[in-house]
Parts: C-alpha cells; sequence; structure tokens
C-alpha cells in the first residue's frame, strides 16, 4: 500500500531518531531544556525573528498568536478558506472571543486592497476594529500553494500602513522558502508572529513553535500554560526538530519533483489532474468527469494499493509526497491510479 493521504504520515528517520535519543535534556517548563532553548534560538535568527516558544503543535501555535495579539470582538481578516478559519475547532472564536471575516481568494491569496477595503480601523458602535490579517503559507485548502512574494510584500506594505499586524500560518512555510528558492526569512521577517509545524514535511514525531517579536510572544508561556501545552523534558522533540531543520529543509525540493511527476503521469494517463497547480507536494485530482463520486473513487483506489485522502472540494482528491516516498513509489501510485480509476 502506497499512503499518499499526508505529510502528516511521515516517520522519523533513523538519523532523526539519535537526535531526539542522545539530546541534552532539563526541565522545559522551567526554561532549563538546553535542547529546546537553542531551537527557539535557531528559529527566532531563520526567520529574522527575536523570540520563539516550543509548543505541541501548529494549531496551538495559531491559537497563542491569537491570544496575543486579539482582544475580544476585535477582528482576523485572511482567505475563507484558511485553515485557522476553517480546520481549528473554532479557536479564535471560542479562545480569544474574535471575529473572523474570511475573503475571497486565488489560490489561498488575497490582496492588501482587499484588506484595505474591509478593515474597520477605528473604534465603532457597530462594527468590529480589525487587528489582524492571517496568512497561510502553503495554504492547504488550494492544495499547497505558495504566495508569490510581490503579493506578499503588496499585503505587508497595506498592512504597515494601515497599522494591522500580520499572522503567518506557516505550518508548511518551508515548503514555501524552498519553492521559492528564498531563505524563510524573506517570507517571514515583516509578520509580528509566525507558527511553524515540525511533523508535516519535515518529519518530526511532533513539535511546533511559535515565533515573533519579544514584546508580542511575552505572554506567550503564560497561554501555553493555560491551554495544557507546557512540557516537561521537550529536548527529545526538540531535538528531531534541530534535526529537521539541518537535514530536512533542501529535501522538500525532492517532495515538491514527486509531486509534479506524479501530476503529469496521471494527467498523460488521462485523468483530470493540472500539473500547473502543483506548487509543492501536493496534487489534486477531480472525479467529477471520470463519472465517480468521491468515496467511490477512494474505495477503487485503495483496492488498487494506493490511499489518497479526500479535499476541501467535494470532487476533488489530495495526494501529498514525502519524505517516505521513492521516485519509485511514486511511478507504482501513478500506475495504479490510473488502473483503479479507468478500468471497471
Amino acid at each position: 500500500m502506497i499512503d499518499l493521504r499526508s505529510d502528516v504520515k511521515t516517520l522519523p528517520t533513523e538519523g532523526m531518531l539519535r537526535a531526539m535519543t542522545t539530546a541534552p535534556l532539563g526541565d522545559e517548563q522551567e526554561r532549563e531544556d538546553p535542547t529546546v532553548l537553542a531551537l527557539e534560538d535557531d528559529l527566532a535568527e531563520l526567520l529574522g525573528q527575536e523570540a520563539a516558544v516550543f509548543v505541541p503543535s501548529a494549531t496551538m501555535a495559531n491559537q497563542i498568536a491569537m491570544l496575543c495579539q486579539v482582544e475580544r470582538g476585535q477582528e482576523i481578516v485572511g482567505e475563507r478558506h484558511s485553515h485557522m478559519f476553517r480546520y481549528e475547532a473554532g479557536g479564535p472564536a471560542f479562545l480569544a472571543g474574535a471575529v473572523v471575516t474570511g475573503l475571497p481568494g486565488t489560490a489561498g491569496v488575497f490582496t492588501g486592497g482587499q484588506v484595505r477595503e474591509i478593515a474597520q480601523l477605528g473604534d465603532s458602535e457597530h462594527r468590529p476594529r480589525t487587528v489582524l490579517a492571517l496568512v497561510e503559507d502553503t495554504h492547504n485548502v488550494s492544495g499547497g500553494r505558495v504566495w508569490p512574494l510581490p503579493a506578499l510584500d503588496d499585503l505587508y506594505d497595506t498592512c504597515d500602513e494601515l497599522g494591522l499586524a500580520v499572522h503567518i500560518d506557516g505550518a508548511r512555510l518551508f515548503n514555501a522558502a524552498v519553492a521559492l528558492d528564498v531563505p524563510p526569512a524573506r517570507i517571514t521577517a515583516r509578520a509580528r508572529t509566525v507558527a511553524v509545524c515540525f511533523s508535516k514535511g519535515l518529519g518530526c514525531p511532533a513539535g511546533a513553535a511559535l515565533v515573533g517579536r519579544a514584546d508580542v510572544l511575552a505572554p506567550a508561556r503564560r497561554i501555553r500554560q493555560m491551554l495544557g501545552g507546557s512540557l516537561r523534558q521537550a529536548g527529545v522533540l526538540a531535538g528531531a526538530a534541530r534535526y529537521a531543520l539541518r537535514h530536512h529543509v533542501a529535501r522538500l525540493a525532492d517532495d515538491h519533483a514527486n509531486a509534479r511527476a506524479l501530476a503529469a503521469l496521471l494527467a498523460e494517463g488521462g485523468l483530470p489532474v493540472d500539473p500547473a497547480a502543483t506548487d509543492t507536494n501536493f496534487v489534486f485530482l477531480d472525479v467529477e468527469p471520470l463519472g465517480l463520486a468521491r468515496d467511490a473513487a477512494r474505495d477503487r483506489l485503495r483496492a488498487g494499493g494506493v490511499l489518497w485522502s479526500n479535499s476541501h472540494h467535494p470532487t476533488l482528491l489530495r495526494a501529498v509526497t514525502h519524505l517516505g516516498h521513492s521516485k519509485s513509489d511514486v511511478h507504482t501510485a501513478a500506475t495504479r491510479t490510473i488502473r483503479s480509476l479507468t478500468t471497471g
């Protein structure tokens, strides 16, 4: 069985496991774990920021970012299908009391002009005050699409002018940096806060971080404690993350190449796939032109020895390549997919 459902299915490599078992440890909650402290310093420098806080998950990092910056009744704007808006269990509303306003986007990207048009910058008796713009890079629902740098710079310029903060949900930030062939800081240095995840394409078993301005992150550890996210000998996980930053970032280009190869093979085999829409490690397959319901198509694929996942879109299936897939796996998966969906 070739599992293409998600890059969260990655497993630690042998080198990562060695790094985890040999990492110096201490009580992280007391700021005594040297591996966590080193990771946080690494991340602040890598992303062009001042401070970082290690947390169990990127969802928690996003929610802490909101609680650090948004008061109850204030507004967050972002692309309407952003992960934080649709797949974090209503956290911004439930935890921060925030109003979330979704903007229509193209491949997950919205414009500074859209923010300018909707933003309420002063106090009003009727409208929530806008305080933050959310960027998800890469954008999950659109298929791992990357924010083009001119569009990102336009948004930063607009938010600077309007006095709004920018939060980057960078669960797959390193995929975006590799796809654009730029240092991660080129994407994140102008943001006020950034969430990054280690348990997707970087291959760690768990772990994430919130990175940003030191003054903004000042309450982050107290909020992490409130949410139950404080850890003890967290250097075991931070050791995996430090190993990933050294060894698993540049190789994300292999995942992107595998995804492009998969998309091309499927398109050549007559399946409804758009290779031009594969920016990073996601491939979308539209089963509607095949006359198949999505669940029926997934069942055929499973029976044929390959696992795809549902996407946000009702007729699209999703495949995600990662470090667990070889070039041979991709070719085999393409053959199995074509055979499963074009015969019988």
